[in-house]
């Protein structure tokens, strides 16, 4: 029920919002990609509406972003699989040393049998 709240109140207006600020800049700029030679480019200017440009750059952050917060979280994930490692270690030794008792004989705790 949450999900199609978040769904009707916010995607669906922000796609709105996206599809508005597309038609709003349709226009045509054109994109060099040679900043040293302007006059003679290397690859010459392309006519390309503006939204795409403003999309395209939104999400090449995204994507950096991500790349970025999963490299800097590299220390931690290699903390976290190094403990989980050792927990299972030391439960391994753990399961190795408990006694053996006959979970029937009562009696088997005041024994010297352990």
């Amino acid at each position: 029920m949450l999900k199609r709240v978040v769904t009707w109140f916010f995607l669906i207006p922000l796609a709105l919002l996206f599809a508005f600020f597309a038609l709003a800049n349709r226009q045509e700029i054109l994109l060099g990609v040679d900043p040293l030679s302007p006059d003679s480019p290397f690859v010459g200017p392309f006519p390309v509406p503006l939204f795409i440009v403003i999309y395209g750059a939104l999400m090449l952050g995204i994507v950096l972003g991500g790349v970025g917060a999963y490299v800097g979280q590299h220390k931690k994930r290699a903390e976290v699989r190094a403990l989980r490692k050792q927990n299972t270690e030391l439960k391994q030794q753990l399961d190795a040393r408990a006694p053996t008792t006959d979970k029937d004989d009562g009696l088997a705790l005041l024994d010297d049998r352990v």
